[in-house]
C-alpha cells in the first residue's frame, strides 16, 4: 500500500500509523467531509492460485461487513473508536474509523510504571468500551495495549474493531489467535473466541499496566508463550509490585482464569468490580485507590502532556503542575507512584537548574517521604 492512494475516490491515505502481518492502519483524510480519519486496510487475493480459496475468502469478507455494520451502530460512546465507513476497492478491504489524537497505551507503559489511579481509570474505560462492543455483538479478538489509545483528555479508547475477526481465522499468513502475549487459552486451541476471550486479554493488559509486563511477557518463544497461557497460572501482580489493592489483585487473576466460565460474566461486571476498588479505605495500612482527586489529576495530566515537548516543558507552571500531580497521586493511595513521579521531576530539574537548586531538593525530599510511606 502506497502513500497518496485514494480508496473509493474518497479516502486519501497519508501516512502509516502501524502495521501487522495482515493489515495496516493509515492516517487518512476524508475528502468529502474534510476531516482526518484512521483507515485500516487489508489486501485481498482473489485471483486464481493466490491466498485462500474463493469460498472461504468470500465468507470472511461477508462476516467482516456484518461486524462493521454492527460496530457502526455504536454511536457517541466515549470509549470506543467509532467506525464511519467500510468497503472494498480494487482488492483492498478497508474500514474507516474516527482518528483519535493521542498515544497508544503501550507507549505510556514503556515510559514508566503507571500510577494506580491511571490503571484503575483506564481499565474501567476499556471495560466500558468492550461492553459497548459486546452488546452490539462484536468481539474484538486482539485486545492489547497498542489497540488502546489514550486521548488528549486522558481517557482510554479501544480501537481496531471491524477487521479483527476478518484477520483472525484460517489465515494463510500464520496462526489466528491474535497477539500471543494477550491471547486466551481457548484461542490457542483454535476456538473462535467470545466476549470472555476478550476479558482474558483485558486481564493481560491490566496485569501489564500494574507491573510493566504482560503475565508471561518475559518469554519470547511463541510456543512457550502459548503453553504458559494454557497451563500456567501467573504470579499475582502484587508479587511484582507491592501496594496493589487486594481486590484489584484478585480481579486480575479472575480475568486470567483458564476456563472462560470461571471469569467474570461480562465486561460490565468487570467495570462494576473496578468501581468497588475505587474507595477511601478506613484502614491506612490497606492499599486503596481514592478517586476524590481523579478530576484534578486528569486535568493536570492534560496540562503537563500539552507542554511536554514544547518550550514551556520546564517552565514554572509546568513544574508546579508536575509536583502537585505527584502529591495527588500519593494521596490517591499510590505512594510508590508518587515517589517515582517525584524522582523523575527531581532528575529533570537537576539537568536544568543544577543539583543544589531548591526545586531539586524539594522533589527528592518528597520522593523519600513517599517511599517511606510505601514501606
Amino acid at each position: 500500500m502506497e502513500s497518496g492512494r485514494v480508496l473509493d475516490r474518497r479516502y486519501k491515505l497519508n501516512s502509516p500509523l502501524g502495521s501487522g502481518a495482515q493489515g495496516s492502519v493509515w492516517l487518512g483524510h476524508d475528502l468529502r467531509l474534510d476531516r482526518p480519519v484512521a483507515v485500516k486496510v487489508a489486501t485481498l487475493h482473489r485471483h486464481s492460485g493466490q491466498g485462500q480459496p474463493a469460498e472461504e475468502l468470500n465468507r470472511r469478507v461477508e462476516r467482516f461487513h456484518k461486524e462493521a455494520q454492527a460496530m457502526a451502530r455504536i454511536r457517541n460512546r466515549p470509549h470506543v473508536a467509532a467506525i464511519h465507513d467500510y468497503g472494498e476497492d480494487s482488492g483492498v478491504l478497508y474500514s474507516v474509523m474516527e482518528y483519535i489524537e493521542g498515544s497508544p497505551l503501550s507507549t505510556h507503559i514503556r515510559q514508566g510504571q503507571l500510577t494506580l489511579e491511571q490503571t484503575v481509570r483506564w481499565a474501567r474505560h476499556i471495560c466500558d468500551g468492550l461492553a459497548d462492543a459486546h452488546e452490539a455483538g462484536v468481539v474484538h479478538r486482539d485486545v492489547k495495549p497498542s489497540n488502546i489509545v489514550i486521548d488528549a483528555t486522558g481517557s482510554a479508547k479501544v480501537v481496531d474493531f471491524g477487521l479483527a475477526r476478518f484477520l483472525d481465522a484460517s489465515s494463510s499468513h500464520g496462526p489466528g489467535w491474535g497477539t500471543a502475549h494477550y491471547a486466551s487459552p481457548e484461542r490457542f486451541r483454535e476456538q473462535s473466541g467470545s466476549a470472555l476471550s476478550d476479558l482474558y486479554s483485558l486481564g493481560c493488559v491490566v496485569y501489564e499496566m500494574l507491573t510493566g509486563w504482560s503475565p508471561f511477557g518475559y518469554i519470547r518463544e511463541p510456543a512457550a508463550v502459548m503453553w504458559h497461557h494454557m497451563e500456567e497460572t501467573p504470579a499475582p501482580p502484587s508479587a511484582l509490585r507491592p501496594g496493589i489493592p487486594r481486590p484489584l489483585d484478585a480481579l486480575v487473576l479472575r480475568l486470567l482464569e483458564k476456563a472462560p466460565k470461571d471469569r467474570p460474566r461480562d465486561a460490565r461486571a468487570v467495570a462494576w468490580a473496578i468501581q468497588q476498588i475505587e474507595y477511601v479505605s478506613d484502614d491506612a495500612g490497606d492499599p486503596h485507590v481514592d478517586t476524590r482527586h481523579v478530576a484534578e489529576i486528569q486535568n493536570l495530566e492534560q496540562f503537563i502532556q500539552r507542554h511536554a515537548d514544547g518550550p514551556r516543558a520546564m517552565g514554572t507552571d509546568v513544574l508546579d503542575a508536575r509536583a502537585r500531580h505527584a502529591r495527588l497521586t500519593g494521596e490517591s493511595g499510590d505512594p510508590r507512584g508518587a515517589a517515582a513521579l517525584c524522582q523523575r521531576l527531581g532528575q529533570d530539574c537537576v539537568s536544568l537548574f543544577g543539583a543544589d537548586h531548591p526545586r531539586v531538593l524539594e522533589a527528592f525530599r518528597e520522593a523519600s517521604r513517599w517511599k517511606e510511606r510505601s514501606g
